[in-house]
């Protein structure tokens, strides 16, 4: 069906639609500027109860330019053909997703609004906190990428997640570094090995937090949170490595 282009500077007559992505305030700053320069006109789709589906940046863009704002009314849209749209004009991130379906749980504590007050109590990424809570620490592959994109992130055990989250929190006065990626992989992994003890490790974490230091990579954090655990152990603890990580194995020291 042939769609009409509207021009309209009645910007107040439209409206955000629930689940849409929310504005990114860096990028409209950057399409105000371009279109003061030079304004091509690219409509923007909403449908007919004048909700934005297509082109919120670009509204908000012209209402600040007072610019003539080009529109088309369409009820052929839902939101996940907003979702394949948008991520071609300015691909959708991680953040996005989870606002998205934040907006649409009608559950008090569904998983994603779970996730994100996971991530901001814990104040870790969106990747680390998606690693721990859907899978109990293996961290966020392409499939459980996709999964989470499409809405279907499921946490798999709370209570653990929450314990965990704790044991990092109380890492934290030892460490400023406790909540960056590489260090949670590698104490996740850690963790999973029946001989590990949280608290043991948090008593030598006390004693010789001096010795702790920044790394790059998830095999030098392990590396070194082997040694802090195995400082004053007797026997000395060999802490399973992942296959991958096998030719990085290093002796104990």
């Amino acid at each position: 069906m042939k769609k009409t282009i509207r021009i309209t500077k009645n910007y107040d007559q439209f409206d955000t639609i629930k689940g849409n992505r929310k504005i990114d305030l860096k990028y409209l700053t950057k399409l105000v500027k371009s279109m003061a320069e030079e304004y091509i006109p690219v409509p923007i789709i909403v449908n007919s109860n004048f909700e934005v589906l297509d082109g919120q940046h670009r509204l908000e863009a012209c209402k600040v330019n007072q610019l003539p704002l080009y529109f088309i009314i369409s009820d052929d849209m839902d939101l996940e053909s907003i979702r394949s749209i948008n991520s071609v004009v300015k691909k959708w991130t991680l953040e996005d997703y989870l606002d998205s379906y934040k907006q649409l749980e009608t559950k008090l504590a569904g998983p994603y609004t779970t996730i994100a007050w996971y991530k901001k109590h814990y104040n870790l990424n969106l990747e680390t906190s998606i690693a721990i809570l859907h899978n109990k620490g293996t961290m966020a592959g392409s499939q459980i990428t996709e999964e989470f994109k499409k809405g279907r992130l499921v946490i798999e055990d709370l209570n653990w997640a929450k314990s965990f989250g704790n044991f990092l929190l109380k890492i934290k006065p030892y460490f400023s570094q406790y909540n960056k990626r590489a260090f949670v992989h590698a104490l996740l992994h850690m963790d999973t090995d029946h001989r590990f003890s949280r608290k043991t490790f948090l008593q030598r974490m006390e004693v010789n937090s001096m010795k702790m230091r920044r790394c790059t990579n998830v095999i030098d954090y392990f590396e070194l949170l082997e040694y802090i655990y195995n400082i004053g152990s007797k026997p000395k603890f060999q802490f399973d490595r992942k296959e991958q990580w096998a030719r990085a194995y290093k002796p104990l020291r």
